[in-house]
């Protein structure tokens, strides 16, 4: 489960500000021009070494890029296998430097940080050539600007299905996945009746599959557009009805609960109905009770008032990033490094020995894991895609979220006043 990295963001906006303003280029490590027929080196701390899941694979990929491009580009990789600990670094090669060549970022927060050094490679005009912007899933270069301008390449994709276990609904008599909100609590009454947890909620730690649960609510509710709006548009506050209500389909543990009790209850079939992301199913399969894997059926968001179902919440698991150069031969290595190894079929080859999704298309035809090429082919029919919650407004508010969430539920304060504190955490952290 993704959890946020807490840090002192104004701590490190004013050292990248004072490096900023400095004497310091600001330009990738190494920085200098290479000379007509030199071969260029980039250097890329890589966190996908070792024992991570794509290690072998792109791996791979960066040996055949160097193969490729022998005598003109080359890439060397830095092994870091600390996850933590290559996040320390990224900042601090930022904050007292030059950025890498090139490397990756996980949070979208981190990445808004880094572009406002000045020392990011601005890729919008790259990304936007046709054969780059006709890779990617529709509307994820957009999602991933700051201020109108891409900093990073999405690369590493988490898709939000809702995963339903149909023997479960079978027992209670649902003879259908639910499309609809009414469907749903229809569902839902009959999974109690049978004594069977309908879903799992959760307000402990960051409320994550809560949290991917009320990003539904607001797909339904608002549409791909209710980011944008903020927290006036009605849609907040229906969303929070809507969370009332499932918390009222739930576990009696569910306020207080964490991960632990969350996936205890779906992997071991005491609940029928869950949300998480993609990565999740490896776990299932290998933690759930026997058979679970096998009777899992996945669908996209529900509607509301017949509008806006069928849409998919997708995440960013990570950007790749090059640092910027003042040697056009290195600006050129690293696009050429990027643009081979977001090829679709490479992706397809890394997607499935690593079971992770991407934010390249890929045909789902060509995905080994069935549940992984599900998720693949009806993202790809999606009604929209939309970010969830906790990635969509600030960490502030992000933060707030498990709190509210449960003052909420327990009755302290009514869905207006949960939205009305919510928009006051965003006003007074602006």
């Amino acid at each position: 489960m993704k959890k946020l990295i807490a840090f002192s963001l104004a701590a490190a906006i004013g050292v990248l500000s004072f490096t900023g303003c400095s004497g310091q280029t600001g330009t990738a490590s190494g920085a200098g021009s290479s000379q007509a027929g030199q071969e260029v080196t980039l250097t890329f701390p890589c966190i996908w070494v070792g024992s991570d899941s794509k290690a072998k694979v792109f791996g791979e990929m960066v040996a055949g890029f160097n193969t490729e491009y022998a005598g003109k580009y080359q890439i060397k990789l830095e092994e870091q296998t600390d996850y933590d600990a290559y996040r320390d670094k990224i900042r601090t090669l930022i904050s007292t430097g030059a950025a890498p060549d090139l490397f990756t970022v996980q949070d979208f927060p981190d990445l808004e940080l880094y572009a406002s050094s000045g020392k990011l490679m601005n890729l919008t005009d790259f990304l936007a050539e046709s054969d780059m912007a006709s890779r990617f899933e529709d509307g994820i270069i957009e999602r991933a600007q700051i201020d109108g301008a891409n900093y990073a390449m999405p690369y590493e994709s988490a898709v939000v299905p809702i995963m339903y276990n149909q023997k479960l609904l079978e027992e209670a008599g649902v003879t259908s996945i639910p499309t609809t909100y009414d469907e749903f609590w229809d569902a839902c009454a009959k999974l109690k009746a049978k004594n069977i947890f309908p879903a799992t909620q959760m307000t402990s730690a960051n409320a994550w599959t809560s949290m991917l649960w009320y990003s539904y609510a607001l797909a339904a509710c608002g549409g791909a557009d209710v980011y944008k709006n903020g927290f006036d548009d009605p849609a907040f506050e229906k969303a929070a009805e809507i969370m009332v209500k499932m918390f009222q389909n739930t576990s009696s543990d569910a306020v207080g609960a964490d991960a632990t009790v969350v996936n205890g209850h779906f992997f071991n079939e005491r609940a029928a109905i869950y949300t998480n992301g993609s990565w999740i199913l490896g776990r299932i399969k290998k933690e759930g009770v026997q058979g679970l894997y096998d009777n899992l059926v996945l669908a996209p968001g529900l509607s509301y008032d017949g509008k806006n179902g069928g849409a998919y919440i997708s995440t960013i698991q990570a950007y790749l990033v090059a640092g910027k150069q003042d040697d056009p031969q290195k600006a050129e290595a690293a696009k050429a490094f990027l643009r081979y190894v977001s090829d679709p079929e490479r992706v397809v080859e890394l997607a499935n020995s690593s079971g992770a999704l991407f934010a390249i298309k890929m045909d789902a035809s060509k995905i080994t894991d069935p549940l992984q090429a599900e998720i693949v082919k009806q993202s790809a029919a999606a009604s929209f895609m939309i970010g969830h919650f906790q990635g969509s407004v600030p960490t502030a508010v992000a933060n707030e979220f498990p709190a509210a969430l449960e003052s909420l539920v327990i009755g302290d304060i009514t869905p207006a006043e949960f939205v009305q504190h919510l928009k006051e955490v965003k006003d007074s952290n602006s």
